[in-house]
């Protein structure tokens, strides 16, 4: 993957982009770290994950969820200094 600044990657903001459209992500850095990654539209909309409600989620779950042993604590909240 190839690395650019970001000062540079905003400069030749079309040469970046036209590098990740013909499916070759580029890393873009900021202070010498990684900051962001353009890919291509295609590969984004691929590999996002789908936005499913969590009750679809939990129901897909391998694991049987009667098994968990979820119980609430009855005493009295404790007490703070304000």
């Amino acid at each position: 993957m190839i690395s650019h600044q970001l000062q540079i990657a905003k400069q030749r903001f079309s040469f970046v982009a036209d590098k990740a459209a013909k499916g070759d992500p580029q890393l873009v850095t900021k202070h010498g770290k990684p900051f962001v990654v353009i890919v291509k539209a295609a590969d984004w909309y691929d590999k996002k994950v789908s936005e499913k409600p969590l009750w679809e989620v939990l129901r897909s779950c391998p694991s049987d969820l009667g098994e968990l042993e979820i119980s609430r604590s009855k005493g009295l909240p404790r007490d703070i200094e304000l």
